[in-house]
């Protein structure tokens, strides 16, 4: 599991930037066949792309790449967007661990859930690649690891990101409780991220009013508390990534958008 904690924390900074380290549900044999609810969507669209640098301690550890292909895909005879995430160390860090991932999503447009996953991912001397095949309505997902009950709305590490983002939070309180249920590696994990106020933040893509989230995370093996995660997203209809910050036991982890071009509303929490 301590392996895992790691490898799930690496994707969450160079990956981006979203909630990710999450508790380890139990299998569960579904009874009943899930509907396919619609969700509304108000924070992105085709075309978007949002670029992020990486740092370990004062090291310049990488970047991270995030696109929304610019045309609808059929998956299932429905319109999904294509989602691709690149990741890949640089400098220093990419002198002592080489890092080059490779995640791809294909979410339904209507209902914010995935039909498809692709994952290749080079990490020292480590390399895995898998091809997920997601049946929602009848609750299970099948890779080269086998076939495994899921959750309804159940995503996949990308997805995740972007359901997230869908998520109405105009009224949320500070301490309200976000679930996801998440897909990985022929596991079924549960994200829970805490609302937690509003602050301004400033980053290299500018200065702006930021909703303030607290990933909850497993204390001890990675991280020191389980708030030792922060994440600022845009106060505004976009909910764009602005940065995270962590402290674990060997350092400090930062990502931070650097750029961003094709969003979907005004960027209304841009201060300047």
């Amino acid at each position: 599991m301590k392996k895992r904690g790691y490898k799930v924390l690496f994707m969450m900074c160079l990956g981006t930037v979203m909630l990710v380290t999450a508790i380890e549900v139990p299998y569960q044999q579904n009874k009943v066949k899930y509907e396919i609810k619609k969700v509304n969507n108000n924070a992105f669209t085709f075309g978007e792309e949002l670029n992020y640098r990486i740092h370990y301690g004062p090291l310049s550890g990488g970047t991270a790449h995030f696109q929304v292909e610019s045309d609808p895909v059929k998956v299932n005879d429905r319109n999904a967007y294509h989602i691709k995430v690149k990741g890949k160390s640089a400098g220093m860090v990419d002198m002592m661990f080489k890092v080059h991932d490779e995640y791809e999503s294909f979410l339904d447009q209507d209902a914010m859930i995935p039909w498809k996953a692709v994952k290749k991912v080079k990490e020292g001397g480590y390399t895995d690649s898998d091809f997920i095949i997601f049946d929602q309505q009848n609750g299970f997902a099948t890779s080269r690891r086998g076939k495994v009950d899921i959750q309804q709305q159940t995503q996949d590490i990308v997805s995740a990101i972007y359901f997230a983002r869908s998520t109405d939070m105009s009224n949320a309180k500070i301490g309200d409780i976000f679930p996801v249920n998440f897909y990985m590696d022929g596991e079924n994990y549960l994200l829970r991220f805490k609302y937690s106020g509003r602050e301004i933040i400033k980053t290299d893509a500018g200065t702006f009013k930021a909703l303030v989230i607290k990933p909850q995370l497993i204390q001890g093996r990675v991280f020191k508390d389980e708030e030792a995660l922060t994440l600022w997203v845009t106060d505004d209809e976009n909910k764009l990534p602005l940065l995270v910050e962590t402290d674990i036991f060997v350092g400090s982890i930062k990502a931070e958008l650097v750029s961003y071009k094709n969003v979907k509303n005004p960027m209304t929490a841009k201060v300047k």
